[in-house]
């Protein structure tokens, strides 16, 4: 605070005293003097260039003092405070929390991310609860054309979020896969949140959700890069070598982020769900 500009710096409020108080700063000859310079034991001073006059100079200096008078400084170095924490420190946690609070409408989703997968990934499922990725139909609703604005991995149905990842022939084929690895049957979804409920419905088993939380968020990144890889590479797939990516990327993401057991390979691929 010391080593603000007393006149040009927004240190009380969000406006600068120069605009606030425009008589006065013209009559100040210390017009680039900083908050310490203006201060005193005695209190609050400065060099006018002329005594004050009455009317609006004298309106405004005692509207200035009077505002002065509200201000508690104290020694020691500038630093930024943050109000929503009690020792003023600035966390991701608080800030977290702050926006959970916060009642936005339009959105049904909490940002309950999971720890065991990279942050873009929480990052692409959020984007996704909210409907927001750039699928076909989202580019098209914003004035975008294209040739052909089907599902790049069946080509019959037009591209919808609901539609790409759990509705295509080739997606839910995946799915089923998945399933039977996981030795748990898959339901016939109509919408891509019934995916959200699904990984719900296993919340009386923390480990047995979060491995079914890991592999899904695996099946559907997995299910997003095939259809890029489609579209811009001009890929040719095999369901095989995707439900392969499923497995080893989510073991990756789990072996790297999930600290309170060894996971191991061997048990991954033979039965995941006890592999905690």
């Amino acid at each position: 605070m010391y080593s603000k500009y007393f006149w040009r710096d927004p240190w009380i409020g969000n406006d600068i005293l120069a605009t606030r108080f425009p008589r006065l700063f013209a009559l100040d000859s210390a017009k680039k003097g900083s908050v310490a310079s203006h201060l005193a034991s005695v209190g609050w001073f400065w060099e006018w260039r002329r005594s004050i006059r009455g009317g609006a100079e004298q309106e405004q200096l005692l509207h200035l003092l009077s505002l002065l008078s509200t201000v508690s400084i104290s020694e020691g170095e500038d630093r930024w405070w943050w109000d929503y924490s009690t020792d003023g420190l600035y966390r991701v946690s608080s800030a977290r929390s702050i926006i959970a609070s916060f009642d936005y409408a339009p959105f049904t989703h909490q940002t309950d991310w999971c720890n065991s997968v990279p942050i873009k990934i929480n990052i692409f499922v959020w984007r996704l609860k909210l409907h927001r990725l750039a699928t076909l139909r989202n580019l098209e609703s914003k004035d975008l054309s294209f040739d052909n604005s089907c599902c790049a991995l069946c080509d019959v149905s037009e591209e919808s979020h609901s539609h790409l990842f759990v509705r295509c022939d080739t997606s839910y084929q995946l799915w089923c896969k998945v399933g039977s690895w996981l030795d748990i049957s898959i339901p016939i979804w109509n919408s891509v949140d019934d995916v959200w409920i699904w990984i719900n419905s296993f919340s009386h088993n923390r480990n047995k959700k979060l491995i079914i939380s890991v592999i899904a968020y695996s099946t559907i990144w997995n299910i997003w890069k095939l259809r890029n890889d489609i579209i811009f590479k001009e890929h040719k797939f095999r369901k095989s070598h995707v439900f392969d990516a499923i497995v080893v990327t989510g073991f990756n993401w789990l072996y790297a982020r999930y600290h309170k057991s060894t996971l191991n390979w061997t048990e991954w691929l033979q039965n995941p769900l006890c592999s905690l």
